[in-house]
């Protein structure tokens, strides 16, 4: 039995004697926005390709370097030889899996106010960012027009309690752990979950801020260091995700506002979250649901990106000029 035009029968069969026909359909109907599309939001993308959802939006201003080939998905030691945008590669991902998949890529930032304006169509909005202000941005997009926000993050680190004999890794014992954080209509939002800091993010929306703030010593040693990250770490901690978003359109678990993923131990804890109700984000007087009426937010001047990756079939319905 066909779900839509472009679903060839026998391809969803597995999947949909886990979770039925319905609930396939029900994905075919989706819009996601995937925001960051590097180690872990590449994964998303493939995953969401695989599930079968209707339409794809990929955001994300960087391009592919070498450094990047031990864990974005579909990227090639080509890609970054030629410094391809990774929503391109990302988009060209997707098209593998799923060659018919209408894919929307854009290489920019989602603190970029048309970036920003042209996911507000999305049903499912997946961040998988960096930073504060990134995470303020897309909190506000869900809040304000009523969407489905899971917010993605894995974190490697060292606890200093011991010495390395390899000296090019820091001392300490390996902590690997990451986080699901899902915004749904009506709930708690990011900031009620403390999934960011405003502080944090209004000083990351003004570079001169920042800049002034390290050349006084505010900011720590090697906070622009890179940060490590493995591919296999990162799929642990997607695959909750993937989960939330087929749970969204058919639930087959309890729902969870905050899931924590320790991957050394291993161990996983599900918190339940409230709406604080002065929360700044989403109280009373904040935009929630205000839809277009809500404005845009104030981003910094506009980010320039370079030209915009090649997108491909558009994404009809969601009033963006960079499909």
């Amino acid at each position: 039995m066909p779900y839509g035009t472009r679903v060839v029968e026998a391809r969803f069969d597995r999947q949909v004697r886990a979770f039925g026909a319905s609930a396939q359909r029900r994905l075919r109907d989706l819009t996601v926005a995937v925001v960051g599309v590097g180690g872990a939001g590449s994964l998303v993308v493939q995953g969401l390709a695989h599930l079968g959802i209707g339409r794809l939006a990929v955001v994300d201003p960087d391009v592919v370097e070498m450094t990047n080939l031990n864990r974005v998905v579909g990227a090639t030691p080509d890609d970054a030889r030629r410094s391809r945008p990774k929503a391109e590669v990302a988009a060209r991902l997707a098209r593998a899996v799923d060659p018919g998949l209408p894919v929307a890529a854009t290489r920019s930032s989602i603190l970029d106010a048309e970036s920003w304006q042209a996911l507000r169509c999305a049903d499912v909005i997946v961040g998988a960012v960096d930073g504060h202000a990134p995470r303020w941005a897309l909190n506000v997009l869900a809040i304000q027009y009523g969407r489905l926000y899971i917010d993605i993050g894995v974190e490697i680190s060292r606890s200093p309690d011991a010495a390395s004999p390899d000296a090019s890794v820091t001392a300490g014992t390996l902590e690997v752990g990451g986080h699901v954080a899902v915004v749904r209509p009506g709930g708690p939002c990011l900031l009620c979950q403390c999934g960011y800091d405003p502080a944090t993010a209004a000083l990351e929306l003004d570079p001169a801020a920042q800049s002034a703030r390290r050349a006084a010593g505010y900011l720590p040693a090697g906070v622009d260091d890179p940060a490590p990250s493995v591919l296999f770490l990162n799929q642990a901690v997607v695959a909750f995700a993937l989960g939330e978003v087929l749970n969204w359109v058919s639930p087959w678990r309890p729902p969870a506002a905050h899931i924590l993923v320790d991957l050394v131990r291993p161990a996983v804890v599900t918190l339940d979250a409230d709406r604080v109700d002065d929360c700044p984000a989403c109280g009373s007087g904040s935009v929630r649901g205000l839809g277009d009426a809500g404005g845009i937010p104030s981003f910094p001047a506009r980010i320039p990106a370079g030209p915009p990756a090649a997108a491909g079939p558009g994404l009809a319905g969601t009033g963006s000029a960079e499909q």
